[in-house]
């Protein structure tokens, strides 16, 4: 996505480049509206599969991880790799959207720990950092590879709640 052009696309959706210009204004703004489409798709997936209360940081990696590693996310989660890959060269318009996916994920993350208030902001953040950081460990090397460090590391995220 990050690199395709809109008559593809379009082509690929049975329509015209013009007909996602009426309807999105730019390829930038198709790109926010997919990119915040999927990372619904991927919470509302994720929140079925969650304990219905707050958990320790560690359980909510280690449940977060199991849903990302399902096959029907994968593809989701290599453009959200892709996309990120080119904010962090700080080309626009992927870095605002990464940025916006991000706070997306903060809030949804923050929202599920149960650690007090005061340290939720930054408890969320360290859960982002780890996920994405495993993200890129399975994506370049292998599952096994991230599952390993996943479950090494989730002894370390809460070791007295785990």
């Amino acid at each position: 996505m990050a690199t395709l052009s809109l008559r593809p696309l379009a082509a690929a959706l049975g329509t015209s480049d013009r007909m996602l210009l009426y309807y999105f204004g730019s390829r930038e703004q198709l790109l926010v509206a997919v990119l915040g489409a999927v990372g619904q798709q991927l919470r509302a997936g994720l929140e079925a599969d969650l304990a219905p209360r707050p958990v320790r940081p560690a359980e909510l990696l280690r449940q977060t991880w199991q849903g990302l590693r399902s096959p029907a996310a994968e593809a989701h989660l290599r453009l959200y790799v892709e996309v990120s890959g080119f904010a962090a060269r700080g080309m626009e318009p992927y870095r605002t959207v990464a940025g916006d996916v991000a706070s997306g994920w903060l809030t949804w993350i923050a929202a599920h720990l149960d650690v007090t208030e005061t340290e939720r902001p930054a408890a969320a953040a360290g859960i982002l950092t780890v996920l994405d950081g495993l993200l890129l460990v399975r994506f370049l090397t292998s599952d096994d590879t991230a599952d390993r460090a996943a479950a090494w590391l989730g002894g370390r995220v809460d070791p007295e709640g785990s």
